[in-house]
């Protein structure tokens, strides 16, 4: 194989020798858009574990997750500091005004989910619903989350005397397992030809 025809294929270098890692197998993988989101696309003569690439994607996934967490406590908490805003909407609700603002901040990080999602932990498994199918799912996803999240937000915040802003983290955190699995089973499915491997 010539020099060139490797540096087309990063997997050549990282299972050429007897004894490769799998962290060299990530690096490839990282080096090869095609390749970068490691679902079991492994050269013939590597057997890859079994538990591996689901760790990588539960990470990849996990980061993605934290950036928009923090986008979502960044939005609450400006809009908490405006006050006339919040004295606004507290006429309507009350002490629970920041209800509304959980709403809008969970809003706005799903749209820079998903499309972090779909450039970098999903890259490869586009489905058949189309950008704006995903993309529609996705939302309706994180809306019915927030059927869940917010009663758990209210509670923590008016039985438990927590913050908003940390009733918010925390209900996202609890709900991270429920979004991930939607995320890899329905809305960004393993192709056919990878998930009988």
């Amino acid at each position: 194989m010539t020099l060139e025809d490797r540096l087309r294929n990063p997997f050549t270098e990282a299972s050429m020798p007897k004894h490769y890692t799998q962290a060299a197998l990530y690096r490839a993988a990282l080096a090869d858009a095609h390749f970068s989101s490691g679902f079991g696309m492994y050269p013939r003569t590597v057997k890859p574990s079994r538990w591996k690439p689901g760790a990588w994607l539960l990470f990849k996934f996990g980061f993605v997750g934290g950036l928009g967490l923090f986008l979502n406590e960044y939005i609450m908490f400006v809009l908490i500091r405006i006050n006339a805003l919040s004295g606004l909407i507290a006429t309507v609700l009350g002490g629970s005004f920041y209800i509304v603002y959980a709403v809008i901040s969970s809003q706005g990080a799903v749209v820079v989910n998903f499309l972090l999602n779909e450039a970098l932990v999903f890259k490869g498994r586009k489905g058949a619903a189309g950008f704006l199918g995903r993309f529609a799912f996705f939302n309706s996803i994180a809306s019915a989350d927030l059927l869940v999240r917010l009663p758990i937000l209210w509670s923590f915040t008016t039985f438990l005397g927590a913050q908003p802003l940390l009733s918010n983290f925390e209900s996202i955190l609890l709900t991270f397992g429920g979004r991930f699995l939607i995320s890899t089973k329905k809305i960004w499915p393993k192709p056919a030809h990878t998930a009988s491997r």
